[in-house]
């Protein structure tokens, strides 16, 4: 018997490659024990550094952060993730087998890739170069494993056979969510039925990454004619590069059709001249409480007593208006 030691450098939900990984170890009558190290996202964050303890004959870590790697310290440490690199992947043997999610005893919910790829080419999405053109990978029976699921696909509705897949999940009667967002541009009257008969967790989540979708967007929404208010979530990527009425239009339009914006800020926004700007709308928008009940100029006087710092955030989210 061997001893095993997982690294979860930054997962904030259970890490499904480590899961694999202890699936395999434990076949084979290994002892495996899990280290979650919580290294945040954010680059302005406070980090420390973790040191791998000895007497372990083998030590695997997963960074899912870029920047991350070079808080983890040890000796022979076999790193993986998409904050290392986009082309180290589990062997198939190993891939095959199902999550150990024991080594998460608080965790309720299966987690898995349905299908993996994209259609789309974004610039700041990293889907295409480590996964390629979407394909399935894995049925709904090879995920689920509790009374709750959610899918971590990248866009599902472009997948071929997504109608048959949504089909089956109402069928089971799963309570589901495709949490990384769906791609409302490829909504149709059947497969938004299909969605509205989910037994969906929380709210729905689309994606928008640009301003020029608006146009398309309004008349797809006019497909989800089941929809509720504040029932549907949006991510809207940030980049520093972007011009401010992009971005403030976008919250704007969320909070005019009663949706909910999650502000998802590219990493370059934290080198930015306008880093905290970035920061105050972030925090405005992804507080549903806040964001629902007053402006961002009312949010502004509440967060920060720093009179520049509020006269300079209205300013830009001013000119974002017009």
């Amino acid at each position: 018997m061997k001893r095993i030691l997982l690294v979860d450098a930054d997962s904030v939900l259970p890490n499904i490659p480590l899961m694999k990984i202890s699936s395999w170890h434990k076949n084979r009558g290994d002892k495996v024990t899990l280290v979650r190290v919580h290294l945040p996202y954010y680059p302005d964050r406070k980090k420390h550094h973790f040191t791998t303890p000895i007497g372990y004959d083998k030590t695997y870590c997963s960074v899912v952060f870029e920047g991350n790697r070079q808080f983890i310290h040890g000796t022979d440490i076999i790193f993986g993730g998409t904050g290392v690199d986009l082309t180290t992947v589990l062997p198939p043997r190993i891939e095959a087998l199902p999550p150990d999610y024991s080594i998460y005893p608080e965790n309720d919910t299966s987690y898995g890739f349905l299908t993996r790829g994209c259609i789309r080419k974004c610039s700041f999405c990293k889907v295409p170069q480590k996964e390629g053109y979407i394909h399935q990978v894995a049925t709904v029976d090879d995920i689920v494993q509790h009374r709750k699921v959610k899918f971590f696909d990248n866009n599902i509705l472009a997948y071929k056979d997504h109608k048959s897949i949504l089909q089956e999940l109402i069928s089971k009667r799963i309570r589901c969510q495709f949490n990384q967002g769906l791609d409302i541009r490829l909504i149709d009257e059947e497969n938004s039925l299909l969605l509205s008969n989910l037994r969906y967790l929380k709210e729905y989540i689309f994606a928008f990454d640009s301003w020029k979708y608006r146009k398309l967007i309004e008349r797809k929404m006019k497909l989800l004619t089941w929809r509720k208010e504040w029932g549907f979530k949006f991510f809207i990527y940030v980049h520093p590069q972007m011009l401010l009425h992009s971005i403030i239009q976008r919250i704007l339009w969320c909070k005019q059709n009663y949706c909910l914006p999650y502000i998802m800020r590219d990493i370059k926004c934290w080198d930015s001249p306008r880093k905290d700007f970035f920061t105050d709308i972030a925090s405005y928008c992804n507080q549903v409480h806040v964001f629902k009940s007053m402006n961002f100029s009312t949010f502004l006087k509440k967060r920060t007593a720093n009179k520049k710092r509020i006269l300079t955030s209205r300013e830009l989210w001013r000119v974002g208006e017009q």
